[in-house]
């Protein structure tokens, strides 16, 4: 058998041990599920950024779609004004003529 004497600040030192031993024990575990729960938390805002970004995708084609028929409609509208007033001189010089 061997017999070990400790002074006072050897038991001061291990007291502290034992105490930052039981915090440790303590807090890991605590941080481990802070590290589990910012995972998943990280997780849904990537779900909610790509939704997101698909929207925008969906969107900016919407955008683009309804310019082009905005094009349509104005090209359009210009050819029915040019042929209006075309259509209107030949009637009225039908009409000077009859």
């Amino acid at each position: 058998m061997c017999q070990t004497t400790f002074d006072s600040t050897e038991v001061k030192e291990i007291a502290i041990i034992f105490t930052e031993h039981e915090k440790l024990s303590i807090e890991n575990p605590l941080l481990k599920q802070q590290i589990n729960s910012l995972t998943e938390l990280n997780q849904l805002y990537q779900q909610t950024d790509s939704i997101k970004n698909s929207e925008i995708v969906i969107y900016k084609d919407k955008v683009a779609a309804d310019d082009k028929l905005i094009q349509q409609l104005k090209s359009s509208r210009n050819n029915i004004v040019k042929l209006s007033c075309v259509g209107g001189i030949v009637l009225f010089i039908l009409g000077l003529i009859l």
